[in-house]
């Protein structure tokens, strides 16, 4: 299978997915595109030269999307700045190559709408969503039957904002913390409760990081069904605090990870109890994922639908924020 890297302005995950799958047998790494960025550029993003990442992973370094499609990759890694993650992945697709596109995939519906209308239907698409492949996530989701019916969803994510590029700190190529993290709480809230959330009250405030000129704190109450949602994302910390803290209360118990040893702490009743250790490798288990889904062995566990989803959430909680009213999330049109 030939395989390309389009763009490092994801940085860490262009790098890392690239250098894992070129250590797999009958995997060949065919291009690396930097996208006629700067070397200036490419390495403030990813700490990596293009011609040197480009020979560690034994590939010909091109500079545009057309060399890259000449060179008829089966699929993509999409890692560029995000306000070009849709036009890129359907450039690609259309030439005939399934696309994996770095977290987020984007930040605004109409782009993930546009995707899912242009997109052809016999090629795949994934969307990254890392947290779906950590193991305390995965933990979590196999043993919500343990709980049974569930009524309240609480996640917290800690994570500084992305304030190093200029590409990052403008809202208007990166979504932001909002945009960027996004898809870690709403794509987590409906993979914990298996419902989406229909109506939201957001508020949200820029507390330390004015260089973005967008929130970089926001919480959440929302509903969906008959569960109860509370999400906050915190990307203006800067103590070490665990990245991730959800907890799911079900008819007949509690199960909660906070990004520690344990996976997950399961309470009820009776007992409590400590799952695995975590262990995972993310990116990895993306990539993993990513080539499970082009062999036909597996569905992508993020898929444009949900993208879809996200983004309407993200927009929801800029419409509430902004008028200081709980918003009804619009619904995806089939």
């Amino acid at each position: 299978m030939r395989i390309a890297l389009a763009g490092f302005s994801q940085g860490y995950y262009a790098v890392e997915y690239t250098r894992y799958l070129s250590t797999l047998k009958g995997i060949e790494i065919c291009a690396v595109c930097d996208l006629d960025q700067s070397e200036e550029y490419i390495d403030s993003c990813a700490f990596v030269q293009a011609p040197s990442f480009a020979r560690e992973v034994g590939a010909p370094l091109v500079h545009t999307v057309e060399e890259t499609i000449a060179l008829a990759p089966d699929a993509v890694l999409v890692c560029a700045e995000t306000a070009d993650h849709t036009k890129l992945a359907l450039r690609f697709m259309n030439a005939g190559a399934h696309v994996f596109v770095s977290k987020p995939l984007c930040f605004l519906s109409g782009q993930a709408d546009a995707l899912a209308a242009q997109a052809p239907q016999d090629r795949i698409l994934l969307c990254g969503q890392p947290l779906r492949h950590e193991t305390g996530v995965q933990e979590l989701i196999s043993r919500l039957p343990e709980i049974g019916r569930i009524y309240a969803v609480r996640i917290r994510l800690c994570h500084a904002a992305m304030i190093h590029q200029a590409w990052e700190r403008d809202s208007a190529r990166s979504g932001g913390p909002l945009g960027t993290y996004g898809v870690y709480l709403f794509d987590l809230a409906q993979a914990l409760s298996g419902v989406h959330i229909h109506t939201l009250f957001a508020s949200g405030m820029n507390a330390v990081t004015p260089q973005i000129e967008d929130f970089d704190t926001v919480r959440i109450l929302a509903s969906g069904g008959c569960v109860s949602f509370s999400l906050e994302l915190f990307s203006a910390v800067n103590a070490p605090m665990p990245f991730l803290q959800a907890e799911i209360v079900g008819e007949k118990g509690m199960l909660e990870t906070h990004y520690d040893n344990s996976a997950v702490v399961a309470s009820f009743p009776s007992h409590q109890s400590k799952g695995s250790l975590r262990t995972s490798d993310m990116t990895r288990g993306e990539m993993d994922h990513f080539l499970q889904c082009i062999r036909g062995a597996e569905a992508p566990a993020c898929g444009i639908a949900a993208m879809q989803y996200v983004t309407r959430c993200i927009e929801a909680v800029r419409e509430s924020i902004g008028s200081g009213l709980p918003v009804t999330v619009k619904e995806v049109t089939p």
